[in-house]
C-alpha cells in the first residue's frame, strides 16, 4: 500500500508540475510541422511566394482550429528553409472574441499593442509569439504563430533590407496578410 500511495503522489506531483500537453506541443510544433524543420519535409505544401530567403507556402484544404473556430487559408513561412510562422484569418467578429477568448484562457492575458487601424494582441509563450491582429472597420481578423528563434532573425534580415511581406490568400483586400513581426 505505501508502494502505490507513494507512486500515486508522485504521479500527481508530476502532473501538477509539468505544462498542459498542448503547451508542450505548440513550443516544439505547429499543426504537426516541427518548428525550423526544412519545407521538403513537409507534405503537401504549395509555394504562394518566394522573396530572398523567405518562402511562403500553403497546403490545399488546409486549415487550423482552436477554441471552437475553424481558420482557413493557413500560409506557412520558411526562412532559409526552416519552418519559423505560421500565419492565417480569422473570419468575422465572433470568432476574433472566441479566438481571443480562447488564447487567454490558454496564455494568460495578452499585452495589446493599439495603433490607428488596429490592435495587435500579443501571448509569449516560451519560445513561441502568438499575435492577434483586429483591423479598425474590417471583418476579419489575422492570427500568427511565431518560433522566436527563428522569427528574430528574419526580422533582423528584413531591418537590413527595409522590406515588408505581403501574402495575398485571395483577391479581396481583406484576405491579404502584411507578415510583419
Amino acid at each position: 500500500m505505501k508502494r502505490f500511495t507513494a507512486a500515486l503522489i508522485f504521479i500527481i506531483l508530476v502532473c501538477l508540475t509539468s505544462p498542459p500537453a498542448y503547451a508542450q506541443d505548440l513550443q516544439a510544433i505547429f499543426s504537426g510541422i516541427p518548428w525550423g524543420s526544412p519545407a521538403e519535409e513537409v507534405r503537401g505544401l504549395e509555394l504562394v511566394r518566394q522573396q530572398g530567403e523567405e518562402s511562403y507556402y500553403a497546403k490545399p484544404d488546409d486549415f487550423y482550429s482552436l477554441g471552437g473556430v475553424t481558420c482557413e487559408k493557413v500560409v506557412y513561412g520558411f526562412y532559409q528553409n526552416r519552418f519559423f510562422g505560421a500565419f492565417m484569418t480569422v473570419k468575422d467578429e465572433k470568432e476574433f472574441r472566441a479566438v481571443r477568448a480562447h488564447l487567454t484562457e490558454r496564455y494568460g492575458d495578452a499585452r495589446s499593442q493599439m495603433r490607428l487601424d488596429r490592435t495587435i494582441y500579443i501571448w509569449d509563450y516560451l519560445e513561441v509569439k502568438i499575435k492577434l491582429k483586429h483591423y479598425e472597420g474590417r471583418p476579419k481578423a489575422k492570427l500568427a504563430f511565431y518560433y522566436t528563434p527563428l522569427s528574430t532573425e528574419v526580422n533582423e534580415a528584413r531591418k537590413s533590407t527595409q522590406s515588408e511581406t505581403v501574402i495575398k490568400l485571395d483577391s479581396g483586400q481583406d484576405d491579404e496578410i502584411t507578415l510583419d513581426f
